[in-house]
């Protein structure tokens, strides 16, 4: 029997982030702004996976990720495998790694909670657990799960990124 599979085309250059968490691709594009490029773009939800069953995969023409963009990807989904590609081959492969500390990404929701006062102080976060993902802020220790998670928005974070690039 003939098994009809749908060939997403390769790309020439550019990245694919692959074994996302399946439903996450469209946040994850939203979370790292790749979702205002102008680049052609292939994206895959719920895609058939051997190893996690179902999987997203979003595949992204001329673009590169930086070290913020993953770790945004790999809050959401630390499974994700990021390759970047020239000339239609693979050149660099990385799983992406969540790191024991969180700083700047994540907003805390404690209102009285230091990160959230005048204080030139980021949120940081230690990450408890990883899957289901667990972690707590170093300030106020508050416990948060994904599904309470609220990210900082981009513009605060390329403020602190320019901030820092100017010290």
């Amino acid at each position: 029997m003939l098994e009809e599979k749908l060939k997403i085309d390769k790309i020439k250059k550019g990245t694919v982030i692959d074994h996302i968490d399946a439903g996450y691709a469209l946040t994850i594009l939203n979370l790292t702004g790749l979702d205002e490029s102008p680049n052609l773009m292939t994206i895959g939800v719920n895609v058939s996976s051997k190893k996690y069953k179902k999987k997203d995969i979003i595949k992204i023409e001329g673009v590169f990720l930086d070290e913020i963009q993953m770790q945004q990807i790999s809050i959401l989904s630390p499974n994700a495998t990021i390759s970047l590609i020239e000339e239609y081959k693979v050149m660099d492969k990385i799983k992406v790694k969540l790191p024991k500390k969180i700083e700047g990404l994540i907003l805390c929701q404690n209102n009285t909670c230091i990160s959230n006062s005048e204080e030139p102080i980021d949120s940081e976060f230690s990450v408890l657990e990883e899957k289901p993902l667990k972690i707590q802020c170093i300030y106020c220790n508050r416990i948060y799960k994904l599904d309470e998670i609220v990210f900082s928005s981009r513009e605060k974070i390329e403020k602190r990124v320019r901030q820092l690039i100017q010290l």
